[in-house]
């Protein structure tokens, strides 16, 4: 990784130098400032000379003022500045302490004086414009103060980007303190690891769209995760950061590869004057409060440290072999910040399982010596973390008394019967009966992990001439965590030591060529990497997955071996380089943009974790026996052997755009762009890329071809975008109206793609099914190990790819379908014809500035959405299917959305102390399905008629609300005496939130409608509905009886029985023809997501006290000492889960009983965390 890595530097180095030579640029920042100059008769005043100076470096940047009086400075960072306007037969102007945002356009119009020369000056202090009349853009800026103050679980920026209006998230957290997604969603989560997540999918929806349609930039460039879509590879510490600005609706063509939140990031630079931090926080479970949640109250378990500092400013000039002092100072021309922040988090949770006891291991080895299960039972490690045995008995397990009998130590379940390889049958469950000696037990277990984390940041800025400057910025984050597998019950041999890196270093070269003619190039290369096989060299992957199923085991399934999944051990590696140039020209008062932007992604991926075989048993006896009912592995279909499950992925995206800001009239702005992008369709550079293709009657005649791409080139993504911003002359400048169009692209992410690489001829993904006593031995179905397919072995040493081949997978390629002769497989592919996502966007909204520094801002937001993919197996949708196949899973196309909101914003700027900003959001968000997937969670009640699933999206909510804030008490502020210096200095910010449920559905489950092709798909909605049920949303109602649908229940009554089923409500059972209950009978009854769950109220708070160092020990003017206390949901009151697709809580039935948690909560969230962080800054 480090060559790699050292290669591509200097490349990158040597491009730099060709762009010194060759590219006119000129900043690495893209906030602007434009606006009219005008006489004290509002006529324009041409060729002023308007100057605007960096407060903090003192850089300089001037220009004239056109025919129009219009002025344009853009690439400005953040900051303060000084702007000063000069012509002859006028005053000076000189406008002081004036603020830019972001990556943002501001506008600032400027009134000349007539008077004698410039001699005579005019000097104002102003705060920036509050009313947006510049462009159309939705959109928010988190400041510097914000960023620092504001309470941010895992201090963690990103969090805050749910405050922007437009934007829906409620930032909650799991009892467990994770990050709770939106309803589901899977993917990798959000900050769960602070900032040191590998992939940050932050829970948020822009404008009614996907989490995956979300957009990550740090410094113009990006860090969005290839695989999962709206998920980040950096995510930047708080010391770090200079501002962020995040857009839910943007009409600018320099803005796209997704359409929406767009969250850019602007990293902290080095000024002419040295400033710095140093912080150290504490958060453990002895600070933080239970949920509250009745029966089973959740804290969060978490003992964090983390610590951090920054410094920067001039760097000096070391003077070599030039006589005279060693170095010079860098003032003004070279500047340095560095940061770095550390986590370090040991944690011992509990848990509550079902185990072996170590009397049924010995047996095994002792009776069993050869076996492969006594082998397993004699690895080091194989123990349970047990740190309390718990009393249980048979029914409270959950085994029936026929099945089961109390002694001393745990339950006997029967003993070992028959050989080694011979079943026991389901009809001897207790093999060959009691005996006394213990065989499970119900324990408490220890879980420790650890985390370490640290990020280290830099940045350099180099201003070489008055035109040219070059500014480099890295982020390198390397961590380590080592976790128990909780499901395997916390064995040592199932710990896994991971150890990814994520990095990103970005190069930016700037040269203005004229006051009106400039040029930006930016080139960034990011990603990350990990290889967990060789971070676990002592780990055994050459023991298989096994697990124990059947009754009793069915909801605790005991599991041994390392956690198995195709990424487990995970060696993945996501490079990304990007490259943008966007050339400036002001003409007249056209403030033009032309502009490229190229990324090329290189996904190097094995997903060697499938070689490791997984194998169920029925009962422990079957276990000792060595006899699986089921093997699931990924082997070669040539030879049965592990495969080469390396793949060497690339994508690219090509963009192209032109942008006019057009500033017709002083008070009327016309923004006007066109974007093209070009997304061309994965591929894999080694060539081991397959698809399905059908054949003339469909499914049933379709093969597996070998295919340079999977789908189509869309090429037709052209994107115009037109905004205006009005301020009419009767509102005296105090308004402006502004609204906008824009059309939009959004990028597939690969996760919706590379499960093909486990398609033949390269691959399988076998399932094998079943292995039974079969009906010679007393079992109705199945034979001894599925007809000798499966085969029970270790491997040879301890690598995921040394176990036996197996002869009866490895027969060879079918020619006729692609497939192996041996088995029916998995495929995952795409259809031919693949349009990327095309979003409507659009929004009109007013503004007006009101007194006390307030201001408000009422509009309309909406969206439109096409071509969002579901991910649909193709065996419910043909009538006929092909035997080869026992799933085909393809992306479909065929998802729309839609989305209207109303915004209103009410907002005071920081003055006095205070600052505080309210934003509320009525809105319908409507979808066929709400997420791509893949995942269980993400699977439709009725894919066979998708018009059928259209309804609320997951996570849409009617009533959205957040107020936020900064408040400096009055009380003894700015003094330098004792009194202020103990009793003045306090703070409070705070972050409210409170919206109304999220929708769910209902859903019958453990039976299925027959598809057209006699497939079965489920669970399903009831296809009846009678009424009868509640509307609260209160946490009372989600937490007694079935909630909304309390006395549902008819006692006694089977829920799968021919006479209408168990509930008054729902109809749980199913219509049926000659006892087929087909697709026809049974559409649904009710609406997709058609109730709705609980309601979310939070409040987040940090009080903080800062000591201002006695003047005679400041380092700098502002030298202080902050002592803050966090506090997350404050007042510790009791939020409820979501109700997840098919959770506890949505399932009418267990089987043919009535489900008792149906209809209400099964849990709770976070409950109050508090943090303790003092920071030192100068």
């Amino acid at each position: 990784m480090q060559k790699a890595f050292a290669k591509f530097f200097g490349s990158l180095m040597c491009c730099a130098a060709i762009l010194a030579l060759t590219i006119n640029a000129n900043a690495q920042f893209k906030a602007a400032l434009q606006g009219t100059v005008t006489d004290s008769t509002g006529a324009a005043v041409v060729g002023a000379n308007v100057v605007l100076t960096n407060i903090e470096n003192n850089k300089e940047v001037q220009t004239e003022t056109s025919g129009d009086g219009f002025y344009r400075f853009n690439g400005l960072a953040p900051g303060n500045y000084k702007i000063s306007v000069t012509l002859t037969n006028f005053k000076q102007k000189v406008i002081e302490d004036y603020s830019i945002n972001a990556e943002t356009v501001q506008g600032l119009d400027i009134a000349l004086e007539a008077g004698g020369g410039i001699s005579e000056t005019v000097t104002i202090t102003s705060e920036a414009q509050p009313l947006r009349t510049e462009d159309a853009n939705i959109d928010n800026t988190i400041s510097r103060a914000e960023i620092l103050r504001l309470p941010q679980v895992g201090r963690d920026p990103y969090e805050l980007a749910r405050l922007t209006p437009g934007i829906f998230g409620d930032g909650a957290r799991g009892s467990n303190g994770a990050a709770t997604g939106l309803p589901n969603s899977p993917g990798p989560g959000g900050s769960n690891s602070s900032i040191f997540q590998v992939e940050n999918q932050v829970p948020i929806s822009a404008n009614g769209q996907r989490v995956s349609a979300n957009n990550f930039q740090i410094d113009g460039v990006s860090v969005n995760s290839q695989t999962n879509g709206g998920g980040a590879v950096i995510t930047p510490s708080q010391e770090a950061v200079k501002e962020v600005t995040i857009s839910s609706s943007s009409y600018s063509a320099e803005d796209g590869r997704n359409s929406g939140a767009l969250v850019k990031v602007v990293s902290q630079n080095g000024t002419n004057d040295y400033h710095g931090s140093g912080f150290f926080k504490y958060n453990g479970p002895e600070l933080n409060a239970f949920n509250k949640f009745p029966g089973s109250p959740g804290i969060v378990n978490d003992r964090l440290r983390q610590f951090g500092g920054s410094f920067g400013g001039p760097l000096p000039f070391l003077n070599f072999g030039e006589g005279g002092p060693v170095a010079s100072s860098g003032k003004d021309k070279l500047f340095f910040f560095f940061a770095y922040e550390g986590l370090r988090n040991r944690t011992n949770s509990t848990s509550e399982a079902l185990v072996e006891t170590a009397e049924y291991r010995n047996l095994v080895r002792t009776l069993r010596p050869n076996g492969v299960t006594a082998r397993v039972f004699g690895t080091p490690g194989i123990e349970p973390r047990i740190a309390a045995v718990l009393p249980r008995s048979c029914s409270a397990a959950g085994f029936n008394a026929d099945r089961c009998q109390a002694v001393s130590g745990g339950l006997d379940l029967g003993s070992l019967t028959r050989s080694l390889g011979q079943y026991v049958p389901f009809s001897a469950p207790t093999g060959g009966g009691f005996d006394g000696i213990p065989d499970v037990q119900f324990v408490r277990l220890s879980n420790p992990s650890s985390f370490t984390g640290n990020q280290f940041f830099t940045r350099i800025d180099y201003n070489a001439t008055s035109k040219d400057s070059i500014a480099v910025s890295t982020f390198f984050t390397p961590t380590s965590r080592v976790g128990p597998d909780v499901e395997g019950r916390s064995r040592q041999i199932g710990d896994i030591i991971s150890k990814p890196l994520n990095f990103s270093t970005a190069l930016i070269y700037n040269r203005t060529i004229s006051s009106t003619i400039f040029n930006q190039a930016r080139i960034n290369y990011s990603g990350f990497s990990f290889n967990e096989v060789e971070s676990n060299p002592n780990a055994n992957f050459g023991i298989p997955r096994l697990q124990v199923e059947g009754p009793g085991f069915d909801q605790n399934r005991i599991r041994f071996g390392a956690p198995r999944g195709e990424n487990t051990p995970g060696i993945l590696s996501e490079k990304s380089v990007d490259f943008s140039d966007t050339f400036n020209w002001i003409i007249g008062n056209h403030a033009l943009k032309i502009g490229t932007q190229l990324r090329f992604d290189f996904n190097n991926t094995s997903i060697v974790g499938g070689a490791r075989p997984l194998f169920s048993f029925v009962g422990l006896f079957n276990l000792a026996n060595d006899t699986p009912i089921f093997e699931e592995i990924n082997a070669s279909p040539i030879n049965g052997a592990p495969a080469d499950a390396a793949r060497d992925y690339k994508t690219n995206d090509y963009a192209f755009f032109v942008q006019d800001d057009w500033k017709i009239r002083r008070n009327l702005t016309l923004n006007l762009g066109l974007r093209y992008e070009y997304f061309p369709p994965i591929k894999d550079e080694l060539n081991r890329q397959s698809n399905i293709v059908f054949g003339p009657n469909g499914l049933v005649d379709s093969k597996i071809v070998v295919v340079d791409q999977l789908f189509k080139p869309d090429r037709n993504n052209f994107g115009p975008q037109i905004g205006f911003a009005y301020s009419p002359g009767f509102l005296k400048e105090k308004g402006v109206i502004r609204g906008g169009f824009g059309i939009g692209y959004n990028r597939i992410p690969n996760v919706v793609f590379i499960n093909s690489r486990g398609n033949p001829p390269f691959f399988s993904r076998f399932s094998l099914c079943c292995g039974t006593a079969g009906p010679a031995g007393g079992d109705g179905f199945g034979t001894p190990f599925a007809d000798g397919q499966i085969l029970y072995a270790l491997g040879g040493s301890n690598s995921p790819n040394s176990f036996p081949a197996n002869p009866r997978l490895g027969g060879g390629i079918n020619p006729a379908t692609g497939a192996p002769f041996n088995g029916s497989v998995e495929i995952y592919g795409s259809t031919e014809e693949q349009p990327n996502a095309q979003s409507f966007r659009y929004s009109l909204e007013g503004q007006y500035q009101l007194p006390a520094n307030l201001t408000a801002t009422i509009g309309y937001q909406g969206s439109s959405n096409r071509n969002l993919i579901r991910l649909v197996n193709q065996n419910y949708i043909f009538a006929q299917t092909n035997p080869a196949f026992n799933a085909v899973y393809l992306p479909t196309p065929d998802v729309k959305s839609n989305y209207n909101a109303l915004l209103a914003t009410l907002e005071r700027r920081f003055a006095n102390g205070f600052q505080i900003q309210a934003n509320y959001r009525f809105s319908k968000s409507l979808d066929n399905l709400s997420n791509e997937g893949p995942g269980f969670v993400t699977n439709q009640t009725y894919p066979v008629d998708n018009d059928e699933e259209y309804g609320p999206s997951d996570f849409d909510v009617t009533h959205n609300f957040n107020l936020f804030g900064l408040y400096d008490l009055p009380f003894f502020r700015k003094r330098d005496d004792l009194a202020g210096t103990f009793l003045g200095g306090f703070q409070i910010s705070g972050i409210l939130t409170w919206h109304t449920g999220f929708p769910f559905t209902p859903v019958v489950a453990n039976q299925g409608i027959r598809s057209a092709s006699g497939q079965e798909f489920g669970p399903f909605r009831p296809v009846a509905f009678f009424g009868g049920n509640g509307t609260s949303t209160s946490n009372e109602t989600f937490l007694t009886g079935n909630g909304n649908f309390t006395g549902s229940f008819i006692p006694g009554a089977n829920c799968l029985n021919a006479s209408g089923g168990c509930n008054r409500i729902f109809q749980t059972t199913l219509n049926r023809e000659n006892g087929q209950a087909n697709f026809l009978l049974n559409p649904p009854g009710i609406g997709r997501n058609g109730f709705r769950g609980p309601r979310y109220f939070n409040v987040d708070l940090t009080v903080s006290k800062r000591f201002d160092l006695p003047k005679g020990l400041r380092l700098t003017e502002n030298t202080g000492l902050d002592l803050r206390v966090n506090l997350f949901n404050a007042f510790n009151k009791l939020n409820l889960q979501n109700f997840g697709f098919a959770s506890d809580s949505t399932r009418i039935n267990n089987n043919d009983q009535p489900n008792p948690s149906f209809g209400r909560a099964t849990g709770g969230l976070s409950g109050r965390v508090i943090e303790l962080q003092a920071r030192f800054s100068f």
